[in-house]
């Protein structure tokens, strides 16, 4: 074994030296993105939109079942019971008021599902950042909106029965 060191020539060449990200001068490939850019806000308002439609066209509907619902205190008596048979427009208006609030709640469930999974996208992205965490806040809180006025429809079509 001798203690001599080996020829530099016989050496591999070292890779060429990259500038790090940070240094100056330093500007990244054409195409590769720098992770601050922002893109356009589309993706965030279309899951506001979603978001927000789901909310109001839910809760319209849900107000209509509500309103059915409460029409049927006209077949009740004083306690709040059915008297009797109840008539096939009772039924009618139940089996229709069941049916609408079902409907509201899908209505919404689909498009609040929607808009809370592509806000999330949004806001991760940053495409529309803002709009995106809005989506999110509506798609969340639009199942007491369609709740509240489904409540207020059933109020609203008890009160001309209720004296």
């Amino acid at each position: 074994m001798s203690n001599t060191s080996p020829d530099p020539a016989n050496q591999p060449t070292p890779p060429p030296a990259y500038p790090a990200p940070s240094a100056p001068g330093y500007a990244p490939a054409a195409g590769q993105p720098t992770g601050n850019e922002k893109g356009p806000a589309r993706l965030g308002i279309i899951a506001f939109a979603a978001s927000l439609a789901g909310a109001v066209i839910g809760s319209i509907i849900a107000f209509i079942a509500g309103m059915q619902f409460g029409g049927l205190v006209a077949y009740t008596d004083s306690s709040g019971n059915f008297s009797g048979a109840v008539p096939p427009e009772a039924e009618q208006i139940a089996v229709t008021s069941v049916v609408l609030a079902v409907v509201a709640f899908v209505v919404w469930g689909a498009l609040a599902l929607w808009g809370f999974i592509q806000g999330i996208i949004a806001a991760v992205k940053n495409r529309g950042r803002v709009w995106g965490i809005v989506a999110i806040v509506i798609a969340v809180i639009g199942v007491g909106a369609v709740s509240m006025f489904y409540g207020i429809g059933a109020a609203a079509g008890a009160a001309p029965y209720l004296a």
